[in-house]
């Protein structure tokens, strides 16, 4: 029987491997069949948002670019919100950091605590909590 999964994602692209793995994970969990909720919190919310290319010197080391590419999570997010999962955002968090009015990626959901993640606790079987 198909369970529900909830992910708290507190950690962005790039900062470590957490958003890889939940987004991953997520994947996972919807091709097994299973509901996937996942609330982007802290500097999760960073990957909600579509990219913003920067133009001009970035001020790093191409073999840092190079690095860094492969761990930008934005394309998963979209593709987890295609096959169904529920990807919402904090915007408090957002606002904090400035892209409040940002374009979201494809599929992912303005949020809030009170509201959006208190649902998902209410309708989880299992609650990960993922990030530093």
């Amino acid at each position: 029987m198909p369970k529900t999964l909830t992910i708290l994602l507190m950690s962005g692209s790039a900062e470590n491997e957490d958003a890889e793995f939940a987004t991953r994970l997520a994947q996972a969990a919807v091709k097994k069949g299973h509901k996937v909720q996942m609330y982007l919190f802290g500097n999760a919310v960073n990957i909600s948002k579509k990219e913003f290319p920067i133009q001009g010197d970035l001020h790093i080391q191409q073999r840092l670019v190079e690095h860094i590419e492969p761990t930008k999570c934005f394309g998963r997010v979209a593709e987890l919100t295609k096959a169904g999962a529920d990807v919402s955002t904090c915007h408090t968090n957002e606002h904090a950091r400035g892209i409040e009015s940002r374009e979201y990626v494809e599929g992912v959901k303005w949020g809030d605590v009170g509201g959006t993640f208190a649902k998902y606790l209410m309708t989880t079987d299992v609650l990960l909590s993922v990030g530093h």
